[in-house]
């Protein structure tokens, strides 16, 4: 009987191995060793690059889209073929694009897009010139710069080169909005305000209440609250610094208890999803 179990399993490794072989890859790893007289592993180093470059496994979400840009760790004074690239997948658009378009003109709409694809390329570890965005967006990189220019008077942070010195100032969008909400501000300002739409404002809302409930549960790190919710680290501390000064004030603590009430209830009335969010917040 052991025998057996051992011949099958040798049998089973030996037909791995085979059509193993026979795949794309390995032809490919293949192809590199004798052509070119690489190693193995610089032939699977090859491999890894071309897959990165060229065939992005990432699976995209509706409104999408890829797109290479420079890495967030190249400085200034070297040419584009010397610079390091990074692949990311950006949200060029969303249902509430249209909304912010409808009410506040295509100009209030590509700043929200603006706001969105320069910080999801941040997140990837690369950062969007202005000509990127006219490329995506189809408009002039003046009119970039025109979006560009209102959204600084605002104070907000803006993950664009050339502005890699700036990063460090002001509050990223996201923050800004939750920030109105906790001094009691209602959707129709804070939407007048950012230029966001009112489900946009929802979302940023829900991933702070859930960051703020995971705290509470007695999950402290960062890096954990982030892995639970699907967010990045960077966001869930922007969010912890956030809600570390709210609590130091008295009307903001207020706010924090009625979103904390809030999400208890829900949690029992709605089921947890595993993508969507089951947040039905109150218009104010």
């Amino acid at each position: 009987m052991v025998n057996a179990k051992r011949y099958e399993s040798e049998h089973r490794q030996a037909e791995y191995g085979r059509l193993k072989g026979k795949t794309r890859e390995e032809g490919f790893i293949e192809g590199l060793r004798r052509e070119f007289e690489l190693s193995p592993r610089e032939s699977r180093g090859v491999l890894e690059l071309v897959e990165e470059q060229f065939f992005d496994k990432r699976e995209r979400e509706e409104g999408q889209i890829a797109y290479v840009a420079v890495s967030a760790e190249e400085r200034a004074g070297k040419s584009m073929k010397e610079m390091k690239k990074v692949r990311v997948l950006l949200t060029r658009e969303i249902a509430s694009d249209h909304e912010v378009g409808g009410r506040w003109g295509e100009s209030a709409k590509r700043r929200v897009q603006i706001l969105r694809m320069t910080e999801e390329a941040y997140e990837q570890g690369a950062l969007l010139t202005q000509e990127d965005l006219g490329r995506m967006l189809g408009v002039s990189s003046r009119t970039i710069r025109r979006d560009v220019i209102e959204l600084m008077e605002k104070k907000v942070k803006l993950y664009l080169r050339g502005l890699q010195r700036d990063i460090g100032k002001g509050v990223s969008h996201k923050r800004w909005i939750v920030q109105l909400y906790l001094q009691h501000r209602t959707y129709s300002e804070i939407e007048r305000i950012t230029g966001h739409s009112v489900g946009a404002i929802k979302l940023y809302l829900h991933d702070f209440s859930r960051i703020m409930m995971a705290r509470e549960r007695g999950i402290w790190r960062a890096q954990e609250i982030g892995f639970y919710i699907g967010r990045t680290e960077r966001l869930v501390n922007e969010y912890l610094e956030l809600l570390k000064a709210a609590e130091k004030d008295k009307a903001q603590r207020e706010k924090l208890a009625s979103m904390k009430l809030q999400m208890r209830y829900l949690e029992r009335k709605i089921p947890l999803k595993k993508k969507g969010s089951g947040m039905v917040w109150r218009q104010e």
